[in-house]
C-alpha cells in the first residue's frame, strides 16, 4: 500500500467532521490513534514534527515486565505490562524479540542472591509462569562461562531470564500505518496552534501545516492529548469563551508531570566484552542499568535517569551523562576500558513521569503508571506511563472517550481488538520461514544475507515491497552507507508508504542508519537525498538543505560525546 499523499490528509483534517482527535505522534497517540479507528470513530492524528521524533525513538528499545519495579512493590504495573509483552510478541513478531538477560550480583551490591531469587519467582508468577522461559539461578562459576568478561572480584552469581527487544521507531510508524489503513486521517509536521472550546459541544482546533504554514480548522468532538512531555505546554493552547467548558480552575495542575531524562549510547560490540544482555546495578548510585546487544555488531548502554527542569524540545545527553554510562561499564565490564572516542552516537530522550504527591522522591522510584484526566470536557490527556503498555493505555484511554461520546449519540461500530490483529507485516505463521523466503528473494537481487534479515526484522511481509522497488531500479539495492545493511530502497519505501518528508526521518527514525555510524553520517544523508529528491520533487537546492539539516540533528548530542573526550575522565 502506498500512503495516501499528505495533501490530501491535509485537506481531509478541514473537510471531515471527527469524532477524536489525537494529537501527538508518539507511541501513545499512534496507539489511541490504532484503536479509535478500528473501533470505527472518525479519527485524525496530527504530529507537530515527526512520528516518534520525541521519546519514543529515544528508549531503552525494550518490551519488558519491568523488573526493577518489584522493588517499589508495583505488582499491578509489572503484572499488566508482563500481559502486554505476550501481547506484542504476538501481534508483532517481526519487531519484537525475545532477549536472554543475565542479572550479575556482587558482594558490595544492595541486591542479595536471596533477594534476586525472590524476585526472580515473584517475576515469573506475575507472568502467570508464561514468560519466555522461566528464571534459572546461577553460580559464579555458571556466570562466568556465560559472560566471562563480568568483574570476578566480589562476583556472586546472579540470574538468567527473559525479555524482549524492539526497535522503538519503527513500532510507532508500523502502528501510525496501521491506524491509517484503518481509516485514521494522520497527518505529520502539522501543529496545534489552538483549542477553541468556546463553541461548545465539540472543539475546533486550529492546525498548522508545518511545511507551508497553512492554517485550517479542524472540527472534533473529543481530543485525545498524547503529546507525552509537551502536555502541559499543549494545555496552554486550550481556550474558551464565556460561559463555556474550559479549563476548571486548578485542572492544569492536575496535570502534573515530572520529565526524566534518559541517555543511552551506542559503541561497538567488540569493544564492550559481553556476550547478550546484562542487567545490572551502577556502581555509582546503585540504580539499575543495561547493557544490551543492537543488531550483530553494536551494544546500547543505558539508561541515565535524572529530573528535567529544561524545555523538552531542548533535551540532549550530557557530558556527565555519557561519562556515567562508561565508567559504569567499564566497572562491571574491566577489559572494556571503554573511553568517548568509542561512542559512535549518544541520545536523549524524556520519560513523561506522572509527578509525585511529594518532593524529594528518587527519580528512579517515581512510578511508570499512567494517568487519563478530562478538563475541559472531551479533552483527555494521557500522562505517564511506559513503551511495553501503550496498547492498554491506548485501550483504557479510548474507553474513557468512548463512555463520554456515547450520550450525543456517538457509539463505536466494532469492539477492541488491537490485542488481536497483527500489525502490519506481522501476518505470518514463521519467522524463521519469512527469513528463509526473504533471503531467497534478497538473493536473487544480489543482496547479502545481513540485508535481508534486516528488510525482514524491519518490515515483516512487507519486506517484499521494498524489493519490488529494489526489482524495478536496482540501484536501490545499494547500501546506504557499506558497513550497514540498510538499503536505499527502505529511503523510498519510507517516502511512499510511511510519510517521511526528511532526509532525517528516514536516517534517524525509519532506519536508525544515523545514529549507527559515526563517520558514515554524511554519506549517507547525501544518499538519501539523492533518491528521496524525486519522489518528493525537491529542487538541488531543497536536496542540499536536507543534507545540511540532517546532519544537524546530532549537533547537541555529539558536542556532549566531544566535551567528555576534552576532559579526558573517564575510569577505565
Amino acid at each position: 500500500m502506498t500512503a495516501p499523499r499528505r495533501g490530501e490528509q491535509f485537506r481531509s483534517l478541514a473537510e471531515t467532521a471527527f469524532d477524536i482527535l489525537v494529537i501527538g505522534g508518539g507511541i501513545s497517540g499512534a496507539a489511541v490513534a490504532r484503536d479509535a479507528a478500528r473501533r470505527g470513530f472518525r479519527t485524525a492524528l496530527v504530529e507537530a514534527a515527526d512520528f516518534s521524533s520525541g521519546t519514543s525513538s529515544r528508549s531503552s528499545r525494550l518490551v519488558h515486565g519491568g523488573l526493577r519495579y518489584l522493588e517499589h512493590f508495583e505488582f499491578d504495573l509489572v503484572f499488566e505490562a508482563s500481559r502486554e509483552r505476550r501481547t506484542l510478541l504476538r501481534i508483532a513478531t517481526h519487531l519484537v524479540r525475545p532477549l536472554e538477560f543475565h542479572f550479575p550480583i556482587f558482594r558490595d551490591g544492595r541486591i542479595g542472591r536471596r533477594k534476586l531469587d525472590a524476585g526472580m519467582w515473584l517475576y515469573d508468577a506475575l507472568s502467570l509462569f508464561r514468560n519466555i522461559e522461566r528464571h534459572q539461578m546461577l553460580d559464579t562459576e555458571a556466570m562466568l562461562a556465560r559472560e566471562p568478561g563480568l568483574r570476578a572480584d566480589g562476583l556472586l552469581g546472579g540470574a538468567r531470564y527473559f525479555d524482549a527487544q524492539v526497535d522503538d521507531a519503527r513500532l510507532v510508524v508500523t502502528t501510525i500505518v496501521a491506524a491509517l489503513e484503518a481509516d485514521a486521517t494522520v497527518v505529520n509536521r502539522a501543529e496545534v496552534v489552538r483549542i477553541d472550546a468556546s463553541d461548545w459541544p465539540g472543539h475546533r482546533t486550529l492546525v498548522r501545516d508545518v511545511e507551508s504554514g497553512r492554517e485550517v480548522s479542524v472540527d472534533a468532538l473529543a481530543i485525545v492529548n498524547a503529546t507525552g512531555a509537551w502536555a502541559e505546554q499543549l494545555l496552554d493552547r486550550v481556550a474558551a469563551g464565556p460561559g463555556a467548558p474550559g479549563l476548571e480552575e486548578g485542572a492544569a495542575s492536575a496535570v502534573r508531570l515530572r520529565p526524566s531524562r534518559g541517555t543511552h549510547i551506542h559503541v561497538a560490540r567488540g569493544r564492550v566484552g559481553h556476550s547478550g544482555a546484562l542487567i545490572f546495578e551502577a556502581p555509582q548510585d546503585g540504580r539499575v542499568m543495561f547493557i544490551l546487544p543492537w543488531r550483530e555488531d553494536l551494544t546500547l548502554i543505558g539508561t541515565t535517569d535524572e529530573f528535567f527542569d529544561g524545555r523538552p524540545h531542548e533535551v540532549a545527553a550530557t557530558p556527565g551523562d555519557i561519562t556515567y554510562l562508561l565508567e559504569a561499564t567499564n566497572r562491571l565490564l574491566p577489559a572494556s576500558k571503554l573511553g568517548p572516542e568509542d561512542v559512535i552516537s549518544a541520545w536523549a530522550g524524556l520519560r513523561p513521569l506522572v509527578a509525585p504527591p511529594a518532593d524529594g522522591a528518587d527519580e528512579g522510584a517515581v512510578s511508570r503508571e499512567f494517568e487519563v484526566h478530562q478538563n475541559p470536557p472531551g479533552v483527555f490527556t494521557l500522562s505517564g506511563g511506559k513503551l511495553t503498555s501503550h496498547r492498554r493505555m491506548a485501550e483504557e484511554t479510548v474507553d474513557r472517550v468512548q463512555a463520554f461520546l456515547a450520550p450525543a449519540g456517538v457509539k463505536a461500530l466494532r469492539k477492541v481488538d488491537t490485542d488481536k490483529v497483527p500489525l502490519p507485516g506481522a501476518r505470518f505463521r514463521d519467522l524463521d520461514g519469512l527469513r528463509r523466503r526473504i533471503r531467497a528473494r534478497a538473493r536473487g537481487h544480489g543482496l547479502d544475507p545481513a540485508s535481508a534479515d534486516r528488510l525482514t526484522r524491519a518490515y515483516g511481509t512487507r519486506a517484499s515491497r521494498v524489493l519490488d522497488l529494489i526489482e524495478r531500479n536496482p540501484q536501490l539495492g545499494e547500501r546506504v552507507v557499506e558497513e550497514r545493511p540498510h538499503l536505499l530502497a527502505e529511503a523510498v519505501y519510507s517516502a511512499r508508504s510511511e510519510m517521511a518528508l526528511h532526509v532525517e526521518d528516514v536516517l534517524f527514525r525509519r532506519m536508525r542508519v544515523g545514529l549507527e555510524t559515526r563517520s558514515g553520517t554524511p554519506d549517507a544523508a547525501r544518499r538519501v537525498a539523492e533518491v528521496m529528491a524525486p519522489e518528493l520533487e525537491w529542487t538541488a537546492a531543497q536536496q542540499a538543505e536536507e543534507v545540511r539539516r540532517a546532519l544537524t540533528c546530532r549537533a547537541l548530542d555529539d558536542g556532549a560525546i566531544h566535551e567528555v573526550a576534552e576532559w579526558g575522565r573517564v575510569a577505565r
